[in-house]
């Protein structure tokens, strides 16, 4: 933890800023540990304190960060500083105010992305505990593929799914999953509904659970009974764009051109119009995370950064499919596939 700190103060040393507050939650936790629901870290070149009230002054201590309590008031800690930046994303317009006003000699900054752009890159530790909570969410859909049984509803599934994950390890989902069967599997955010599994339908299952606060996500698809042409055809082509993408990757590759290289496998069997979001997205903290894996993004991909490759065909009234896993590039350049579970067109 200490480490991220001082990367972090490297960073305000070279944007000069005097000190710099961070509030999202998340940052706060990747930076000292700390997981209380109120506390702000507040960062300068020479040290950091984290700002919160008695209810987690213990949290505090057992992280060991410092810890400056604040009902004792703010102008203490900022009235120091000329130019203390802030999340830009994180901060209403009446806290600002309020701090503008309770100091009115310090410029405040906006600042975007600057934690976010420590986590892109995964560390040792991270990695580690990430590794831990693919096992345990590979295992978990495993054992829930067991109950998948005609009569079963997208309820019961996902409750079954909860306690598996939770037996497991998992602290919980890390969204609501996305159950899906027959015809629904082609609208890609289901809502879940009442309706039960019938006989010979295909179910689609887009998950991820939570360990000591990293979070996983994978999709797979499954089938009752021999698939029919039509499942056959574009499970085939989404299987495709997985492989050929993740084959594809390159350290310092545009993730724009990886997702180009996915569409197009796609595209030229004449299903590109039915893939209709980007190839993947970061994980970490948070399921939806930096880098962005679209046609749009302006990243490049480097060594430590953990991403999904989810290419997906979804025909209205027909069915869908998506095959989501999530990659890992290790410190070599090599990439890592870390859901390593079945991928084949599998029956029931």
């Amino acid at each position: 933890m200490k480490t991220r700190v001082k990367k972090l103060q490297k960073l305000l040393k070279d944007k000069k800023l005097n000190a710099f507050l961070v509030s999202a939650r998340n940052n706060v936790r990747y930076l000292c540990g700390f997981t209380g629901t109120n506390g702000k870290l507040f960062v300068t070149p020479a040290g950091h304190v984290l700002i919160t009230d008695a209810r987690y002054f213990e949290t505090a201590r057992k992280c060991g960060v410092p810890y400056y309590d604040q009902s004792k008031g703010l102008k203490g800690v900022m009235r120091r500083y000329k130019v203390i930046g802030f999340e830009a994303e994180n901060m209403t317009v009446a806290r600002l105010k309020k701090y503008k006003k309770l100091v009115p000699g310090v410029k405040f900054r906006p600042i975007t992305g600057l934690v976010e752009s420590l986590r892109l890159i995964k560390d040792k530790s991270e990695m580690k505990i990430i590794k831990e909570a693919v096992k345990i969410a590979c295992k978990s859909l495993e054992e829930l593929v067991k109950k998948i049984k005609p009569g079963v509803t997208e309820d019961e599934l996902e409750w079954e799914l909860l306690k598996i994950g939770r037996k497991n390890g998992a602290e919980g989902f890390s969204f609501p999953p996305i159950i899906t069967f027959g015809k629904d599997t082609a609208d890609i955010h289901h809502q879940k509904g009442e309706g039960r599994l019938k006989r010979g339908e295909m179910v689609l299952i887009d998950f991820g659970l939570v360990y000591q606060g990293y979070i996983t996500d994978m999709t797979r698809c499954f089938f009752q009974r021999k698939m029919t042409e039509f499942e056959q055809k574009i499970y085939t082509v989404v299987l495709k764009a997985n492989q050929t993408a993740i084959k594809a990757i390159k350290v310092g590759m545009k993730f724009s051109d990886l997702d180009k290289i996915a569409r197009r496998v796609i595209e030229k069997t004449g299903f590109g119009k039915y893939f209709t979001h980007a190839l993947g997205h970061g994980t970490g903290l948070e399921v939806h995370e930096a880098p962005i894996v679209s046609e749009k993004s302006k990243e490049r991909i480097k060594p430590g950064m953990v991403f999904t490759v989810e290419p997906g065909i979804y025909v209205p009234g027909k069915g869908g499919v998506r095959i989501e896993d999530m990659v890992y590039i290790k410190p070599n350049g090599k990439t890592e596939v870390l859901t390593d579970y079945n991928r084949s067109m599998r029956e029931l």
